[in-house]
């Protein structure tokens, strides 16, 4: 990122009025206020790793999505800013900066940052056609909005007056503001702001000052508390974010709240602004699994979620008719039952980022068919084994191969590095045999490398023989050469399968280790294990219907794909959302008469225009469009991820008892803007007595919303790792 922001070091403002910060911000603590430094002196110059010009550099151009990503490149508007150094860590400048590249790269095309000198130049610029995409987090005004097309409003702020601390006579409330004079730029939202103040208060003398438009808001801070200027209006996470470095300003009151903010395009461009609000809703909803945690049990039951880092394949993990099977994914389900926490699965881009990824925190473990070896021992620790497995060579089915370890001479073998089949291998050749060892591409799954043996790209790899069994189940011409160890006395495999936990997570490995030890041969174990590995029709049907096979959720998927877009919202989401609430059966009915895809309840639907609810088409609008309804019923202020857990609950339960619960969260001291361990507590609350009794709405099985949120969160969790936006 720092190649980035020495690019746009010349070009970018550092905190415009108007700016915004990450997709799903708490305004009020930033995880970065207080923590960031004023750069001294200018960065060295460096090359840019990204492309900058200047507005009127580059051609007008003013065609859609399609277009964009025929060019390869999105044209990104930015204010120039007066300094020449990085932005400040956590400054809502440089987080717009970094979400536009992120933004970029899921269109599958280049970022140019498109500069213009003052704040007031971007809708135009936006409009002529010399940009696409306004990423300074705009705020929401109604005379914006009849130029250009806002994007989801991420988040609410307020406006702030700001003055001098210390200072003598200051305003703080809206009659004292007479006589006074408040500097702000006339493009700004708060001009639009303080003169409806002026109006409605009719304060004839307040006097509102207008700077130059290059001025960003940091600039116009520091004149106030330098003298230079009596007052200003700044947005309140903005000033968050000032306040870190320059302390020397007082918040005198709050002008305007709930102000959204948003990006902007331009309003013949649909589809960019569908894509733009399909990015911010999955960086909310996602967000929890960029969260860096390392600690033990005790933390993990703190948070409520075991995050198990794994591999998407035919045996290990997988979506299935849009439900999550695999069996290291049913032991994980069941470890995290025993554990009393909510299971979020987590895939790493590939196999070697596995142990990486657990180290760093990213994961608390990782179940995903993993050896232990010599190796891996050196860096992570292992439960007992759950499954003990032979290594085997594989070839093509009929054709002539070494029959035993000493006939590998002179013969490639294909296998990831990072693959205990590679340790393996390498002992091997110690050994004096000298097996040419050919290291495959790390994104690769065995059962891929097992196809390339099918087909004849590749003549051998190695592979578990309970993996091998469920390729040639499905067909796969291919067959076992010889096991490359000598097999246990016992029946046994020789290599040993189990979780791979942090070293220092002593009190998470005994507590795996004491269900590892549970669950072993047991009732729920035989079965998952003759489901995948011995079940030949269940392995076909998973092979020929699983997601990674046919490139679908469900059946529905393009209608699911038309309304959501149409809403504004995740096609993954609403996926998720309708297999919690129909299992995909449109005939489906519920006791109290809700019906279709989404269960709708009849009189909501007709409200809506929709009276055939069980018509896939019908059930699936109306269930989206009432879903839109409900988030836009919460507070914009509320951070967006949380505003969608929140509709999802209404949803399910009824928006009032939502009410109630965040009511109820706040007389509590928990955070009535956050649903996971503050409203998901109070509503469970709702379903005793004594809290029932003083809730407005009344009893609430509580404990039906809670688990209908995490059971959608976690399916979209999975459905975002696989299918694309």
């Amino acid at each position: 990122m720092a190649g980035l922001g020495l690019a746009l070091a010349a070009c970018q403002s550092r905190s415009s009025p108007d700016a915004g910060v990450t997709a799903d911000p708490a305004p009020a603590t930033a995880p970065d206020a207080g923590t960031a430094e004023a750069t001294a002196e200018p960065a060295a110059p460096t090359e840019p790793q990204v492309h900058v010009q200047h507005a009127g550099e580059g051609a007008q151009a003013t065609g859609g999505l399609e277009a964009i990503r025929a060019r390869g490149t999105l044209r990104v508007l930015v204010q120039r800013s007066e300094e020449g150094f990085l932005p400040r860590t956590g400054t809502p400048a440089l987080a717009d900066v970094e979400l536009a590249e992120a933004f970029a790269a899921t269109l599958g095309v280049e970022p140019i940052f498109v500069v213009v000198e003052a704040h007031s130049e971007l809708i135009p610029a936006l409009v002529r056609g010399e940009g696409d995409l306004i990423a300074a987090q705009l705020s929401v005004t109604p005379a914006r909005a009849e130029q250009i097309a806002f994007g989801r409003s991420t988040f609410g702020v307020s406006e702030i007056l700001v003055g001098r601390k210390g200072a003598e006579g200051l305003p703080t409330s809206i009659p004292e503001l007479a006589g006074h004079t408040v500097h702000v730029r006339q493009s700004s939202a708060y001009a639009e702001t303080l003169e409806r103040i002026k109006a409605e208060h009719k304060l004839a003398d307040l006097t509102i000052a207008y700077v130059p438009e290059t001025e960003d808001a940091e600039d116009i801070v520091f004149s106030v508390t330098n003298g230079e200027r009596e007052l200003t209006v700044v947005d309140s996470h903005i000033l968050t974010a000032i306040e870190s470095y320059n302390p020397r300003f007082v918040r005198l009151m709050t002008l305007q709240d709930k102000r959204e903010i948003a990006w902007a395009v331009r309003k013949e461009n649909p589809e960019l602004r569908a894509a733009v609000d399909n990015f911010f809703l999955e960086r909310a909803l996602t967000s929890h699994r960029a969260e860096i945690f390392t600690g033990d049990l005790d933390g993990i039951r703190a948070r409520k979620t075991l995050r198990v880092l794994t591999r998407n394949n035919a045996i290990t993990y997988f979506l299935y008719r849009g439900r999550q099977y695999g069996f290291d994914f049913e032991l994980a389900e069941l470890l995290a039952k025993e554990l009393g926490v909510r299971l979020e699965m987590v895939v790493p881009p590939s196999r070697e980022d596995l142990l990486p990824w657990l180290l760093e925190g990213k994961g608390d473990l990782v179940a995903a068919s993993l050896t232990v070896t010599e190796g891996r021992q050196g860096k992570v620790a292992f439960s007992r084994p759950y499954l003990y497995v032979n290594e085997v060579l594989v070839k093509k089915r009929g054709t002539p191969g070494p029959a035993a370890p000493a006939e590998l001479a002179g013969k490639t073998v294909h296998v990831r590095r990072s693959s205990s089949y590679y340790e393996t291998l390498q002992s091997l050749k110690a050994s004096g045999i000298d097996v040419k060892i050919e290291a495959a591409d790390e994104g690769k799954e065995t059962e891929e490398l097992i196809q390339l043996v099918a087909d004849g790209t590749i003549e051998y790899t190695v592979a578990d023989d309970n993996i091998l069994a469920v390729e040639e189940a499905y067909g796969a011409e291919v067959e076992a050469a010889f096991p490359l160890a000598a097999p246990a006395e016992d029946g046994e495999g020789t290599k040993a399968i189990a979780f791979a936990l942090r070293p220092d997570a002593t009190a998470l490995q005994a507590a795996v280790d004491a269900f590892v030890k549970k669950t072993y041969r047991g009732l729920e174990y035989n079965v998952a294990k003759k489901r995948y590995f011995r079940d030949s029709r269940s392995i076909r049907n998973f092979h020929d219907e699983r997601l990674a096979t046919t490139g679908r959720i469900s059946p529905y998927d393009p209608l699911i794909k038309r309304y959501a877009k149409q809403y504004g919202l995740d096609w993954r989401l609403m996926a998720a959302q309708s297999y919690v609430e129909s299992r995909f059966d449109p005939k489906a009915k519920s006791w109290v008469g809700a019906k279709g895809l989404f269960q709708v309840m009849p009189r909501t639907g007709q409200s809506m225009g929709f009276s055939e609810l069980e018509d896939p088409e019908q059930g699936i609008h109306a269930g989206i469009q009432y879903m839109r309804k409900l988030v836009q019923r919460f507070d914009p202020k509320i951070p967006l991820k949380d505003r969608v857990r929140f509709a999802l609950a209404g949803y399910n339960a009824g928006v009032g008892h939502v009410y109630d619960a965040q009511r109820l969260a706040k007389e509590k001291g928990w955070n009535p803007q956050r649903w996971f361990g503050h409203v998901e507590k109070a509503m469970l609350l709702l379903s005793e007595p004594e809290y029932a009794k003083a809730a407005r709405h009344g009893y609430c099985r509580g404990q039906e919303p809670v688990r209908y949120v995490s059971h959608i969160q976690s399916l979209y969790d999975a459905y975002v790792e696989v299918a694309t936006p």
